[in-house]
């Protein structure tokens, strides 16, 4: 096989990540595009995150353009020397209206219609107010991904620090699996860590699903620092 057939096999491998730690964290609320502010904890999450991942050789680190997200891109950039690369299409789903509320709060506004948004009869349906819908987050998720993927045709290691939501669509775009299903599928706690090589042609594995190496963990432990070094980052 030629030099260059064999770089063309080569997998992207993707590190996708969750901010930290935000405001408000025990009843939370509908975060999209609303700037919301990260917690002390959250920043100390996110920090000893970039450290545990300092040894990785990233080519390239992105993130959203909100500041929960940039705080932990630069810091991951910062470790390997790089510019973070910060990009609006990598913002969490927009809510419209209904940024800023609980659920609770929107539950009492139209339990019915909440509930019709997150379900597969109300894929195409937006958040009041100018929000997205789950196939418009989809799509916007996905032309992200594949201009990332666009951009390193060569393959080898990339992160990427986002959103719960974001990193849920991903998850459902690698598994090929509905956009609805990205809301119940799988877990992404706060600091989550995620791993999969992306290959030529849509073939795909995961290495890691919601893993963590923070201080505390919002709800479980997770896999830890061990588990991510160890398997993950140097596979």
């Amino acid at each position: 096989m030629s030099e260059p057939a064999a770089r063309s096999r080569r997998p992207l491998r993707l590190f996708f990540m969750r901010h930290g730690q935000t405001e408000n964290f025990a009843n939370p609320p509908f975060n999209g595009w609303r700037d919301a502010p990260m917690t002390a904890e959250g920043r100390r999450q996110l920090d000893q995150l970039a450290q545990a991942l300092s040894a990785v050789p990233f080519k390239a680190v992105y993130s959203s353009d909100l500041s929960r997200a940039v705080y932990g891109g630069r810091r991951l950039a910062e470790k390997q020397g790089l510019d973070l690369i910060a990009d609006p299409r990598w913002r969490e789903m927009s809510f419209g209206r209904w940024e800023g509320l609980t659920y609770d709060e929107i539950a009492a506004e139209d339990r019915p219609l909440i509930r019709r948004l997150f379900s597969p009869e109300g894929t195409d349906l937006s958040f009041p107010g100018g929000g997205e819908s789950s196939a418009g987050f989809r799509r916007r998720v996905a032309e992200a991904l594949e201009a990332l993927r666009g951009a390193h045709p060569e393959g080898g290691r990339v992160a990427l620090m986002a959103h719960g939501g974001v990193c849920k669509m991903l998850w459902s775009l690698i598994l090929k699996t509905p956009p609805e299903s990205a809301w119940g599928l799988i877990q992404q706690d706060f600091a989550a860590v995620n791993v999969a090589d992306l290959y030529p042609g849509g073939r795909a594995i995961a290495h890691l699903v919601n893993g963590y190496v923070g201080p505390e963990g919002y709800s479980q432990p997770g896999t830890g620092r061990d588990r991510l070094v160890g398997e993950a980052v140097f596979a």
